[in-house]
């Protein structure tokens, strides 16, 4: 096969990848059973629902089940109170991972004569497959079938598809290696955007149909947003494990669930947050943001992994695995519930309670006792949420198996249970009140849809608003207006400002609540005020995770100087932390010159100084303005009075110590003649984690003067860390403290990085011994790949083909590039494709085109057999490639 048709195929390949995920058959393929571990069967619905434990006056009852329902997955309400249920056949075990030859589909069940049990069921479309999260809304259905979001337009309202489904966005990417952790749940915001989750173990680079590879958004875990009219994608966050919930207080304020390393986060966009088994992509975060929990729900001594089997497990919630969230926002059940979030525990198999308080600029949730548990082996609850009836719809997938899934799959079960409360303990489903939740709900949903009355209502000084339905109607409290009047905006001026085809009455009304939401800024009220600043600032790009601005920047305007200058003095004087919060994720909006204004603002607070979240967002938003901007830092950090963001600063202007020196030695002039010595301390452990794997670096002219003021700390760890650097200074640390540092477990990532970095540049005796050691070590490994490189021979090439499965599947490029480096290498690496080690897809037409160069038969034989026929391309082909490399850069 010719390289340029090579490559037409994979541009093929990669336009029929972008098509909806959907086979066509006449007949629904029969789902069948593969679990294994069947010494105990699932409970009888009735049963489950009779005997499960729930608070005094609660009440459980079946609201559907097998064969009704099987594998629901996810749940979604449409404008007429009806629910509709994605139900998933095609998820399988481990090897297996997804079932082709079965189908995904959505159902629609109604509950017409209010008994609160199904009466109406309807198949909407069967034609999917890796269905894992719906909404409704806006004229059609919306699904997540990663890689992909698709839409099913359904305009007329007759559950019936108008068309097959269009490909809304692509590149959620499943790993082959790790088919649990991917993009799912889709939900509409209170701003109008679609919202959803991804998996960290599901890197990918995001964007509509044929959007090209530069101007994607990587998504690496977290929470997602979608504008349905100007297609603008946004990673809001980076980090975390599985997320697998999310859902709005009353406030607006999104909290979302997730399994491992914490169950409970605060989404505020621009954050990177912890994560397991796996580092930051953005080498410049350094620091990430801790779960927004107080606790935790199975015993952390032993891990995660024995919390189902751990006796400690029951007391402290049930174990991990968080799946659904829900906040209570309505007004049916008893006061003590309004505002707590609830979320499904799939080993403790029950609900936990969680109480969401107010902790410095964000929230901190506190242990609640479980709202329910399950007395079904069997039970694997996937979603909770809250009906138009008041009552609490809990989706059980219903299966003995796993979210590791190895046993096998049960398709031919799966139950939708309903929990109502009443002071009788009957069931009100009948006579429910409608609550503030719901009516707010409604409003969104009615929004959405596209309903142009609704639409043209203005709420500037609106008490009461009826939302078209009977008795549905809700008092509006102060924290509660700018929630509602974000899809206004969204649909009127966010959305819409560069439509030519608005009405002038509806640009008018666009300007009208520009001017208002400016108005808003300084409104007592802290919640309307931080939406303000949201709306304001929501047609603003949002940096990347990798602090890069998105490539849409150019085509947007620049932002206000009035409304940035007015920005500036809400972060100094505002004394609201959420609201400072707010400002600090703006600042990943704005351009890198414009940030260091609102970021000094917002650094002045030393109330903020241990703040959960604050010193952090602040610093994610400075990190690209180093490269061109590091004087002005360097005065930001001195007068700071934040320690995490001042010494993360100094790291970074440490680390460019020999391409910029100016900026670093700035700082130790600015702090040295600080009276405080605390400031000092800060830029030294920046310094230190700077510098850690460094072997010598050039001596800042201040340096001799700050170290004598530094030494002076109270701090021990601090007088041995100006100690350390005055060596790094002078004549360097020895080799072998080098090698130290490159081979402590317990040492920090970058640290590590740059150590071996520094013993493959110098190339020490025992340099092979070393980088054998650490080429399993995950995310040092490419580094030690390059190092064991160096060593031409068979052994070397064995051990890097046998590490292959050891790299993150992120980072496997670079040991292929490695191997196909040296016509040894490659030998091994084509032997391993072909024996099924190393996986053919790795093997690109760039890596092929590299082995096929070195001119070597038998290699060129084994490239045939294992990638296919590799010919030279005509001439007036490499004619063009050599003009397209002049002009490409």
């Amino acid at each position: 096969m010719s390289f340029g048709l090579r490559s037409a195929l994979l541009a093929v390949s990669f336009a029929l990848s972008l098509l909806p995920l959907v086979v066509h058959a006449d007949d629904f393929p029969k789902p069948y059973d593969s679990e294994k571990e069947l010494d105990v069967l699932p409970l009888p619905p009735e049963q489950v629902a009779r005997e499960m434990k729930l608070p005094p006056g609660f009440k459980a009852t079946v609201f559907a089940a097998e064969p009704d329902v099987c594998n629901p997955i996810a749940l979604a309400w449409d404008a007429k109170g009806r629910l509709w249920v994605a139900e998933n056949y095609t998820y399988a075990e481990s090897p297996l991972k997804f079932e082709r030859q079965l189908r995904d589909r959505v159902l629609i069940f109604e509950d017409t004569d209010g008994d609160g049990r199904h009466d109406k069921r309807t198949v909407f479309y069967d034609e999917l497959q890796m269905l894992t999260g719906l909404e409704v809304g806006r004229g059609g259905v919306w699904l997540m079938c990663p890689p992909q979001v698709l839409f099913i337009a359904d305009k007329d309202g007759d559950d019936k598809p108008d068309a097959k489904p269009e490909v809304v966005l692509d590149g959620f990417t499943v790993p082959p290696e790790n088919y649990h952790n991917f993009a799912n749940g889709l939900r509409f915001g209170p701003d109008g955007w679609l919202y959803g989750r991804c998996g960290a173990s599901a890197p990918g680079e995001v964007g509509t149909p044929g959007t090209p590879a530069a101007e994607r958004i990587p998504m690496r875990g977290g929470i997602w947003r979608y504008s349905l009219r100007t297609k603008v994608f946004e990673a809001l966050t980076s980090g975390t494990t599985n997320p697998w919930g999310h859902d709005w207080d009353r406030h607006g304020e999104l909290f979302y669930i997730n399994t491992v390393n914490g169950h409970l986060w605060h989404m505020m966009p621009g954050a990177h947050f912890v994560r397991p088994h796996t580092i930051d992509p953005n080498p410049r975060t350094y620091e990430l943001i801790d779960t927004h929990a107080d606790h935790w729900h199975f015993d952390t001594k032993v891990g995660w992994g024995k919390s189902k089997d751990n006796p400690m497990a029951d007391s402290l919630g049930g174990g991990h695995a968080h799946i659904g969230c829900f906040i209570y926002n309505d007004d049916v059940w008893p006061k003590e519930y309004h505002g707590r979030l609830f979320t499904l525990n799939m080993h403790g198999r029950r609900a936990n309670q969680e109480r969401l308080e107010r902790d410095g600029s964000g929230f901190m949730a506190k242990h609640e006792p479980d709202f329910l548990q399950v007395n079904d082996p069997w039970f694997r609850g996937m979603e909770l949420t809250l009906g138009p009836d008041g009552g609490l719809y809990i989706a059980d997938w219903c299966d003995a198996g796993e979210c590791h899934e190895r046993t096998g799959v049960h398709r031919s079960s799966g139950r939708i249970y309903k929990v109502t409360y009443s002071k009788e303990t009957s069931n009100t489903s009948s006579n429910v009140k409608y609550g503030d939740w719901w009516s707010k709900r409604m409003f969104i949903y009615l929004a959405t849809l596209g309903d142009e009355q609704i639409l043209e209502k203005k709420f500037r000084d609106a008490k009461l608003f009826d939302a078209r339905e009977p008795k549905r109607t809700m008092t509006m409290q102060p924290g509660d207006h700018a929630v509602l009047v974000t899809t206004w905006l969204d649909q009127a001026y966010l959305g819409g400002w560069r439509k030519e085809q608005l009405s002038e009455d509806i640009k008018e009304s666009a300007r009208e609540w520009h001017t208002e939401l400016v108005g808003l800024i300084t409104y007592n009220d802290a919640h309307v005020r931080t939406w303000a600043i949201r709306l304001l600032t929501d047609n603003w790009p949002l940096d990347t995770m990798m602090s890069v601005r998105p490539a849409r920047v150019a085509t947007y305007p620049a932002p206000d100087r009035e409304l940035l200058a007015q920005f500036v003095k809400l972060a100094e004087s505002d004394p609201s932390p959420l609201v400072r919060l707010t400002l600090a994720s703006t600042l990943q909006r704005l351009p890198h010159a414009d940030r260091l204004p609102l970021a000094k603002a917002l650094g002045s607070h030393s109330e903020d100084a241990a703040d959960h979240n604050l010193p952090l967002m602040i610093w994610y938003g400075l990190i690209p303005t180093a490269d061109e901007h590091g004087l002005e830092l360097a005065a930001l950090a001195a007068d700071c009075r934040l320690p995490t963001t001042r010494k993360l600063i100094a790291r970074r202007l440490a680390e460019d110590v020999e391409k910029q020196p100016d900026a670093f030695n700035s700082l130790l002039a600015a702090v040295a003649m600080k009276a405080d010595a605390r400031p000092a301390d800060d830029v030294v452990r920046g310094a230190a984690a700077a510098l850690a794997g460094w072997r010598k670096a050039p001596a800042p002219s201040n340096w001799e003067k700050f170290a004598a003021f530094a030494s002076k700390s109270d701090d021990a760890d601090v007088q041995n860390q100006v100690r350390e650097l005055s060596v790094v200074f002078g004549d360097g640390r020895a080799l072998d403290d080098v090698k130290r540092i490159a081979l402590d477990g317990k040492a920090d990532m970058n640290a590590r990085r740059s150590a071996l970095q520094t013993l493959i540049d110098a190339r020490p005796d025992d340099l092979r011994k070393t980088c054998t050691s650490l080429l399993k070590t995950r995310f040092l490994n490419p580094l030690a790949a390059q190092g064991l490189g160096l060593f031409d021979d068979d052994e070397a090439a064995a051990m890097l083909v046998d590490s292959y499965k050891s790299f993150h599947h992120s980072e496997r490029a670079r040991l292929i590039g490695v191997l196909a480096s040296r016509p040894r290498f490659a030998k091994g690496l084509l032997t391993a494709v072909a024996d099924g080690r190393i996986n053919k897809v790795d093997l690109t037409a760039f890596v092929a085109r590299q082995i096929h160069d070195f001119g070597d038969p038998e290699l060129q034989e084994l490239l045939q057999q294992t990638w296919g026929e590799f010919r030279d391309s005509p001439a007036e082909k490499k004619q063009l490639i050599a003009q397209l490399k002049q002009t490409l850069t």
